[in-house]
């Protein structure tokens, strides 16, 4: 279910640029200094900057352009070529992951505890899962169990990523309890963006974050592949039952409500479609071309950009295709489809021998897709390019399911999370690389503001370093 929002997008710190040129809205109300607000205002707050800053944000950005979905046309080396500083990743953390997320989540889930409100608690803790996640995915070891005691401790120590692993589990497994209780007290109602407050969904959106995050400890030290493969399994069960559960936030036509990937890629411009990108979509035929890739301003003629070449016209390049930049997209922190791919993985990594189960479920999740980007997944042209690129063997099986769950999962965090995992598809470092760094990078560095106010062991950290659970090589 996918609320419209119809309002500004003022309700926090919003990012609409790349390295070294970033702006604010100004808000009235900070809810991160607010003394009592609602469990409603919390939830949806929260929502609305996940989806804004974080699922459609500078984090989601970082990862097209490193995994070469987008290209950015400034001379190298720049964001694509993996210009990502100190400063520039300082907004993420200092405006809007840590004050108006997770320090908001944790005040809602004390709340909605301390006020009997079991289904905004536990809200709470599934929004919390996915942005701690995209915490420690994105710097390793971060602040968690010292994070949200405020003046109490302004130097909370970083908790290592398999320790909150754990805790992200906990709060999925504590998140499905609360939503089995009772309650008639509406205190989020519809002022939840993702939901309406429906536990049903809820809870199947929290399964499919346990079956996610199973498969990113696939190779994590300790972990044994087939036994993350079968946990991920189990948690499908009760995941998406259709993508009529989909998590997402729908965005706007007015002015200042339109859809972060809008705002940044018809408004500010300078991001053309990778070149590795659009070959890879026009070497297969693949029916998304048309949906994922516009053409130029000037000419008939799709024409992606090359990564880290000199500077050329941005009109005379491919951007994004009309049905991803439009104002009133949705921002999806789950879909049915990654559910399905998942489960195409979590099929060949539990038994890699039967082949023909794990292809029954990527060729759904293929499907899934197509219908997602409004194409008919019967028609004839979808079903040729299945026939002819779903096909597995014992020699392509995982690259193929990979390759396929990363053009579905256009412009979504998950793309560098799964690379990075599975090192699928197969990505060569771009050219005039930043600082002469000879591989793709595997994490963000430290923002500014901890290097300088908050010293630990970790600091600062260098792109090039792995996070914990980032072994394949």
């Amino acid at each position: 279910m996918n609320k419209k929002i119809i309002i500004s997008i003022i309700a926090g710190s919003v990012m609409l640029g790349g390295s070294g040129c970033k702006k604010f809205l100004d808000v009235n109300n900070d809810p991160a200094a607010a003394t009592n607000v609602t469990d409603a205002l919390l939830v949806g707050g929260a929502e609305l900057t996940t989806a804004f800053n974080i699922a459609g944000g500078y984090p989601a950005r970082t990862a097209a352009f490193w995994t070469q979905q987008l290209a950015y046309d400034q001379p190298a080396p720049e964001w694509d070529t993996y210009k990502v500083t100190a400063s520039d990743v300082d907004n993420t953390w200092a405006f809007d992951l840590y004050p108006q997320v997770l320090n908001n989540l944790n005040i809602l889930q004390n709340q909605a505890t301390a006020t009997n409100h079991p289904h905004a608690a536990g809200i709470g803790k599934v929004l919390m899962a996915y942005n701690i996640a995209v915490a420690t995915d994105l710097w390793n070891a971060v602040p968690y169990s010292q994070a949200f005691t405020g003046f109490g401790n302004l130097k909370p120590k970083y908790d290592t990523q398999e320790s909150i692993y754990t805790s992200i589990n906990t709060l999925l497994d504590d998140a499905i309890k609360l939503f089995a209780q009772e309650d008639a007290s509406a205190s989020v109602g519809d002022k939840d963006l993702i939901y309406g407050s429906d536990p049903d969904k809820w809870t199947a959106f929290a399964y499919l974050l346990k079956a996610r995050f199973a498969l990113r400890l696939t190779y994590a030290p300790g972990k044994v592949a087939t036994t993350q493969a079968q946990a991920a399994l189990t948690a499908l069960t009760k995941a998406f039952p259709d993508a009529s559960y989909n998590a997402g936030v729908q965005f706007g036509t007015k002015s200042g409500s339109e859809a972060p990937w809008n705002q940044f890629t018809v408004k500010w411009g300078s991001v053309a479609v990778s070149s590795n990108f659009l070959k890879m979509l026009k070497s297969t035929n693949d029916p998304r071309l048309s949906v994922m890739v516009a053409k130029p301003l000037k000419g008939d003629t799709l024409r992606g950009r090359t990564i880290g070449t000199p500077q050329e016209n941005i009109d005379s390049l491919s951007g994004v295709g009309d049905f991803f930049a439009a104002a009133d997209q949705s921002v999806y922190l789950a879909t049915y489809d990654e559910q399905l791919f998942i489960k195409a993985e979590a099929t060949y990594l539990a038994s890699p021998s039967d082949l023909n189960a794990a292809e029954t479920v990527l060729k759904s999740a293929v499907e899934a897709n197509m219908t997602r980007c409004g194409l008919n997944a019967s028609s004839a042209a979808v079903q040729a390019y299945i026939t002819a690129h779903c096909k597995l063997t014992a020699a392509n099986a995982y690259e193929v399911i990979m390759t396929q769950k990363y053009i579905s999962n256009y412009l979504s965090l998950e793309v560098y999370n799964d690379w990075r995992r599975t090192n699928f598809p197969k990505l060569t470092v771009v050219q005039n690389a930043y600082q002469g760094i000879t591989t793709v990078p595997r994490r963000w560095v430290y923002p500014a503001s901890e290097n300088e106010t908050n010293a630990q062991p970790e600091q600062p950290g260098k792109l090039t370093d792995r996070v914990w659970w980032d072994t394949k090589q």
